[in-house]
């Protein structure tokens, strides 16, 4: 199977942009999947499956009980109801996603539980790459970098002019870091601007001999794709794909 047809739709459509040079505003964050933590030593599992647009349902297993989940989310938020399966007991859900982090406040009356989760897939990941020593991430790629195209149609009947910025952790992270576009003619303009969606999902990147790579992960599998080669002088960076295409990226 190819790399495009692997990714999800949202990471297709980032790396898309990502050559083209535009990254769009990324859907919410997804909630969906396993996560494991610990609370007072016991260990935790959360499982979250999509329900609907923005809804999520699930199970939360400890050692001692466990609930049924229904809740929606909005952003990076996720709030709803947790009830202990044998005894009807509810509790009011809150949670924060962050780089597949996910805070979790649990609220019956006056008692509130916190619980600090990791998804699954993410942790182990992570803890695979670590071990393995392999890849490499140039600190010169660090940061956010910007990527600027106009367009002119020639006829003096419109103008549009975009800016999209994404963003390279030193762990390996990819990250949307917003966007702005602006567009005028004869007797009309309009802008609209996206602050980005954060931290892009099971997708990485690395660096070998001055070429770029991103890898993406989902399902327990693993595909890589070669951005090209990148040469980087004064605060630029421009890549150059394997098909010769060339794109300028400015550090911000």
């Amino acid at each position: 199977m190819s790399f495009s047809a692997y990714l999800p739709t949202m990471q297709k459509w980032f790396l898309f942009f990502l050559f083209i040079g535009f990254v769009p505003a990324l859907p919410a964050q997804q909630f969906a999947g396993k996560y494991t933590g610990a609370y007072q030593g016991d260990p935790v599992v959360l499982q979250l499956r999509a329900a609907g647009a923005n809804a999520y349902i699930g199970e939360l297993n400890d050692n001692h009980n466990n609930y049924s989940i229904s809740a929606t989310a909005e952003g990076n938020r996720l709030k709803g109801q947790c009830t202990e399966t044998a005894i009807g007991l509810a509790m009011g859900l809150d949670g924060s996603l962050a780089d597949n982090r996910l805070s979790l406040s649990l609220t019956f009356g006056a008692t509130v539980l916190t619980l600090e989760l990791e998804k699954e897939a993410a942790a182990v990941l992570a803890k695979a790459t670590a071990a393995s020593g392999k890849e490499q991430h140039d600190p010169a790629l660090f940061g956010r970098w910007i990527r600027q195209s106009n367009y002119n149609s020639g006829y003096g009947q419109g103008y549009m002019s975009t800016e999209s910025a994404i963003v390279l952790f030193a762990d390996g992270r990819v990250a949307d870091g917003g966007s702005r576009t602006v567009t005028s003619g004869a007797d009309w303009s309009g802008n609209a601007s996206s602050a980005g969606s954060g931290v892009v999902e099971g997708l990485y990147w690395y660096s070998d001999k001055q070429q770029i790579f991103l890898r993406a992960s989902q399902n327990g599998k693993t595909e890589t794709q070669a951005l090209g080669r990148y040469y980087i002088e004064n605060g630029n960076m421009l890549i150059t794909g394997q098909d010769g295409t060339k794109t300028l990226w400015n550090r911000n």
